[in-house]
This record gives structure tokens, C-alpha cells and sequence, in this order.
């Protein structure tokens, strides 16, 4: 109710007071006027025996509830109803918008009733763990809350231990994880796979020990691959701004979409992997100095077009080729160091095949860990990428296949956000993957990185987290923006004033002002064991950080017994196969295949389309 209604209904309860208030004096008027009436005596008021009156009006009172007044009586009715009505249209008219205790603000911190509205008390493994006091229950139709949580926390403040590790622990969703330097999947992976949930980890620390990702994987359509270049390129560009000239970075799409879809339309499947979009980009070759020159790649594209002229990838290699021979060289050049990493052999081995099976995320309880260096940047592209496409993977098993929303709840931990790349439109999936039992948690050092990496729509991510999470940090923007947020209390003061001399004199008075639930230097001298937590809706709560070694599942985790370790090559293994010897084995990278069944496809083919085929690999090579 806002104050506005609450003074509406003060004002319709005093009136309604007033006019009780006039029944009962008019009722008691009439019997004590009816009483003097009968007496025959005039009323004297100083001879007046109260006691003998007071008596006799209650015994008009019992005996006839209802007496007819007289004229005079009416009268005197006439004048206590014109009295009280003025009484009434003054206190009106003359009414303050009065709150006490609030004029300057409202701010407090929640409590135990505020406590109580957001969390599961039936079942404690039915909740996130925000801090030692607060849960946030997972049934999101019961607290009418997202599940989308913002934690901001600068270097040292237990972003992993005091959040992360406990949410893993609680095993009540499928998980994806962030970890910087793997210490995560190391203390949690037992723990997991205590629980039941099938472990795999996307190493870019150790590719060696990584399941495989392949892009290719996951493109079903050619709306699919412009999303895979548009994400390549956009988290390949380095430090380059919007102030770039556009020119250079379209006709290297143009380069890229020709290439991607020539690989997608006509070689066969176990091509379709970024170590044939290198080679094919290894074939093209621009002499300045020669307009009518044709490498090898010009070639591929020419024999496309006697077949369909209207082919798409047909349609991208003459947007690329309308370039002069300067231009182009550039282009070629600048595509070629963009692919660059993906010529390196871990790359290679990596993208070759797929292990990671994103689609599957909500149709049983697993965790995927993704291992990216905290001191290296360079393959974090890679990481922007898969996430784009587990987004893309994840709503179309919701909306397609599982009747709107996933089977199981699907947790990201985005541990160091800012480090993982800029996901594409991730301001429009944060604001609609709560349908779909999807939720995220952000988590950040401070605002100053999330503004660098989303500008134009930090706000909307921030807007979409239903809870936010403040553990603690110095940068000046953030503790600003947690100060705003906790708004301003209404306090007492109380100023004394004494002057001394030959008529000395002193004085207080009390009074009230506003100040901040917490002011900024306060928040940067917060208490290591504090955290300072919104959740929409509520009044804010200063608590204490979650306490590790409470939880019931403590006991699973590395630091807790030593035999609990997990190495990183565990989450592989049981992805991998013996399929990388044969690839090794065979010029062109070969699928996982087993042999007898790639020379059945061998033996079916015609001959005369066997020989383009060689050509056409042989061109490759």
C-alpha cells in the first residue's frame, strides 16, 4: 500500500470516527435533555445535581431506547452536529503529510520476516546459498524471484569460496562453471560425482586434457554460421573499438561466410571442423600485380558455380572477390591472422571432434567446467563461443523438445565474466532464459569491468539479476553504486548549544536528518566476514558470508580430505575414445568412425563422383 492510500484511509477512518462520535453525543443529549424536560424544573447548571441527573439518564436510557426529541432538544442536536462537523472539516483541511520517523528516508536491512519469503524451509538442498542467512528457494513461481544472481567482489573476497563452492556443493542443478586455474572442478569434482552427476571439463589451461568442441557441431542451419563468425569475430578484434573502419571487417565476413559455407553444403561431414576452414583459407592466394590470377581456392568456387551458380557460399566468395588485388591480399591477410590459433596443433585436436554434447545440459544432472588461464587472455574466444552456442543449444531443447523448459535447472557460475569474451546478446538471454529453467551468475570484480565489456547494455544485465550480491572490494564506481542502492535512513538528532560568561546559558533541541544506510567509506572498511545483499523487492541485509565447512556436504570436497582430489584429465577420459589413433592415422581427419564402416560408405560410392572427390581433397591438401 503506498502512503498515498494509507492516508485515504486514515482520513475515511476519521471521518467515519466522527460521525460515531456524533451518534453517541446525540443520543446521550436527547436522554438527559428528555430527563430535565420531565423534571418541569429549568436547568440550572450551577444547582445541578450530577449524580441525581446522571441516574435518571441512564434509567431514560434502559427504559426507552429511543425518545422523540423536542424542538429545543433539536436545537442543541443542530448545534453539536454543526460543531463536530467543523471539528472534522479542520482537522481535515489543516492535515500534514506527516511520516514520522521517515522524512529523509526509509532505508533499513531486512530481517527474519523478509528472510522467510524467499527461501525453502521444507527442503535446505532446495535453495541457493547466498549467505549464512539467507537462501533463495529454487521454486521461482513460489517467490516470484529470478534465479539470476550478481556477485561483485574485488581480489580475495571469497568470490569462489563463500558462493561458488557452496552452490556446488548443494547439487540441486546441472552446472556450468567457470574456474580460473581449475581449482574449482579440483575441491568439487569428487563431490559431483558422489552425487550422481556426470562430470566434463573444456580445458584451454591443458588442451591435452580437455573434452573436444566442435563448432560445427551445433550448426544446424545457415543462421547458425553467421552467429559462429559474427562471435569470432566480434571476440577476436582485440582492443579495436566501434571507431574502426567497418570496411575491412565485412569483407573479411564475406571471406569467412564463403568458406564456412562451402565446408557446410559440400564436403562431407567429418570435414566440417575449423581445421578445414584453415586450409581452405591456406588455398587462397592474391597476385597484385596479376587481376586474372586463380589459386586453388578460386578454383573450388569456380567449379561451385558450374554446378549451381546460385549457391550461397557462391554468392559470398563474389562479394569477396569484387576487392582489387591489393584489397584483397589484405583481406586474405588480416582472415589469416585471425584463424592463426586455430593452425596450432592442441587447437587442432581440440575442435576435431565433439565430447561436450551441450544440448544435453538439462536432460540429466552434469557439470561442465571450463578451465580458462587467469593470466592469458588468448583462447578465451573459444570459451565466447561455446557459451553462445550452449545458450543457442539449451533454448532449442527447451522451446523444441522439452515442452518450453528443461528438465533439469541449468546453473552458470561465470566466474571472472569479464575474461570469458563478450557472449552475443547476452542483454536478451538474460532476460529470457528464466522461462526455460535457465539462470546465470555473473560475477565480476566490479562494475567498471562489466561496463567495459557490455557498454551499451550493462544496465539490462544488472536489471535482469533478481539478486546481487556485494562481498566487498575498494573500486570507487562499484561502492558508489552499492551506496545509491542502499539509499538513505531517517535518524534523531539531538544539538546542544552552551555559552558561557556572566550570562551563560545552554540549550538542546532534538530533531531529524537523513544518512546512509551505509555510508562509502563504511562499505570499503566492510568487515572481511560481511556481505551486503539485494534482493528485489526486499530491504537489503548486511550478513555474514557463508561458512564453507557448515555445509552437510563439506566432508566431499579436496580441502576437507585429501583423498577427495580430482584430476582435471578425469572429466576427458570418459568422453574420449580410441578414435583420435585412427585420425592420426589418416591423411584428411577422419570422424569417429570405426574403419568397416567407412569403407562401406567407400563402396557405395560411383566412381565418376569418387574422381571430383579426390580432385577436390587432393586441392585441399
Amino acid at each position: 500500500m503506498t502512503d498515498q492510500e494509507k492516508r485515504r484511509r486514515q482520513t475515511r477512518n476519521f471521518l467515519i470516527f466522527c460521525g460515531l462520535l456524533y451518534v453517541a453525543i446525540a443520543y446521550i443529549t436527547s436522554h438527559v435533555h428528555h430527563v430535565i424536560e420531565l423534571s418541569g424544573k429549568p436547568f440550572d447548571i450551577q444547582n445541578v445535581d450530577v449524580k441525581q441527573l446522571t441516574e435518571a439518564s441512564k434509567a431514560s436510557m434502559i427504559n426507552n431506547i429511543f425518545v422523540f426529541p423536542s424542538e429545543k432538544t433539536l436545537q442543541i442536536l443542530s448545534f453539536e452536529l454543526i460543531t463536530v462537523f467543523i471539528f472534522a472539516l479542520y482537522k481535515i483541511t489543516t492535515q500534514k503529510n506527516l511520516m514520522p520517523g521517515k522524512e529523509h528516508g526509509t532505508a533499513k536491512w531486512g530481517g527474519n520476516t523478509d528472510r522467510s519469503r524467499i527461501r525453502n524451509n521444507k527442503d535446505q538442498f532446495a535453495n541457493v546459498i547466498l549467505t549464512e542467512t539467507e537462501r533463495l528457494s529454487l521454486d521461482t513461481k513460489k517467490v516470484k524471484k529470478n534465479l539470476n544472481l550478481l556477485v561483485i567482489g574485488g581480489a580475495g573476497t571469497g568470490k569462489s569460496r563463500f558462493v561458488v563452492k557452496p552452490n556446488i556443493l548443494q547439487a540441486n542443478t546441472s552446472f556450468v562453471i567457470t574456474d580460473p586455474k581449475g581449482e574449482l572442478l579440483r575441491d568439487t569434482g569428487h563431490s559431483l560425482e558422489q552425487q550422481g552427476y556426470k562430470v566434463k571439463v573444456f580445458n584451454l589451461i591443458d588442451m591435452s586434457q580437455s573434452c573436444r568442441y566442435n563448432p560445427f557441431a551445433y550448426v544446424k542451419k545457415e543462421s547458425d554460421i553467421l552467429k559462429v563468425i559474427n562471435n569470432l569475430i566480434k571476440n577476436t578484434n582485440g582492443n579495436k573499438n566501434g571507431a574502426s573502419d567497418p570496411f575491412w571487417e565485412s569483407a573479411e565476413r564475406a571471406l569467412l561466410q564463403a568458406i564456412f559455407l562451402y565446408i557446410f553444403y559440400e564436403l562431407p561431414e567429418f570435414e566440417h571442423r575449423f581445421a578445414t576452414v584453415f586450409t581452405m583459407l591456406r588455398l587462397a592466394e592474391v597476385k597484385e600485380d596479376e587481376e586474372d590470377f586463380k589459386s586453388e581456392f578460386d578454383f573450388l568456387f569456380e567449379m561451385l558455380r558450374e554446378d549451381n551458380p546460385n549457391h550461397i557460399a557462391v554468392k559470398q566468395y563474389d562479394i569477396f572477390k569484387m576487392a582489387s588485388g591489393k584489397t584483397a591480399k589484405s583481406i586474405l591477410i588480416s582472415a589469416g591472422v585471425r584463424l592463426s590459433p586455430f593452425g596450432i596443433e592442441e587447437v587442432e585436436r581440440l575442435l576435431s571432434d565433439d565430447d561436450l554434447e551441450l544440448q544435453a545440459l538439462g536432460d540429466e544432472k552434469t557439470a561442465l567446467f571450463v578451465l580458462i588461464p587467469d593470466s592469458d587472455s588468448t583462447f578465451n574466444f573459444l570459451v565466447a563461443m561455446m557459451y553462445a552456442q550452449l545458450f543457442d543449444s539449451l533454448y532449442y531443447q527447451a522451446d523444441f523438445v522439452s515442452g518450453g523448459s528443461l528438465k533439469y535447472h541449468v546453473k552458470f557460475w561465470l566466474d571472472e565474466f569479464a575474461n570469458i569474451g563478450q557472449i552475443p546478446e547476452f542483454d536478451k538471454l538474460i532476460a529470457t532464459m528464466r522461462s526455460r529453467n535457465i539462470s546465470v551468475a555473473p560475477i565480476i570484480q566490479n562494475m567498471t569491468q562489466l561496463k567495459s565489456l557490455y557498454k551499451e547494455t550493462y544496465e539490462t544485465i544488472i536489471g535482469n539479476c533478481d539478486t546481487i550480491l556485494f562481498l566487498g572490494g575498494q573500486e570507487r564506481s562499484t561502492l558508489e553504486w552499492v551506496n545509491k542502492g542502499l539509499d538513505k535512513q531517517t535518524i534523531d538528532t539531538k544539538n546542544t548549544s552552551q555559552s558561557r560568561g556572566r550570562n551563560s546559558s545552554s540549550s538542546i533541541s532534538y530533531g531529524s536528518q537523513g544518512r546512509d544506510l551505509m555510508t562509502i567509506s563504511e562499505l570499503a572498511r566492510m568487515p572481511d566476514h560481511k556481505c551486503v545483499l539485494f534482493v528485489r523487492g526486499l530491504d537489503p541485509f548486511y550478513s555474514d558470508k557463508y561458512k564453507l565447512e557448515s555445509h552437510p556436504n563439506y566432508k566431499l570436497l579436496y580441502e576437507a580430505n585429501e583423498n577427495n582430489y580430482f584430476d582435471s584429465s578425469m572429466g576427458w577420459k570418459q568422453s574420449s575414445s580410441n578414435s583420435d589413433l585412427i585420425s592420426e592415422l589418416v591423411n584428411m581427419r577422419v570422424p569417429e568412425q570405426e574403419l568397416a564402416e567407412r569403407m562401406d560408405e567407400l563402396s557405395i560410392v560411383n566412381v565418376d563422383e569418387l574422381d571430383i572427390l579426390e580432385k577436390q581433397m587432393d586441392e585441399l591438401i
